[in-house]
């Protein structure tokens, strides 16, 4: 029987984290700087709620 892994908080944030940090490379490139910024914002968010998931596993 194979069991499915569902993903934890810390995973989810840190995959968003990347997928967001690919789009705002793509959106670097074409000159969509606005869109590149507010990328870079949700990428910031995704890393602090990653951290922050990784503190409350540790507690």
């Amino acid at each position: 029987m194979s069991e499915t892994h569902e993903p934890t908080t810390t995973e989810i944030a840190t995959y968003i984290e990347r997928m967001v940090a690919e789009l705002a490379l793509l959106a670097r490139a074409s000159r969509l700087e606005m869109l590149a910024y507010l990328l870079d914002i949700a990428r910031e968010e995704a890393s602090a709620r990653a951290a922050d998931a990784r503190v409350a596993v540790r507690r």
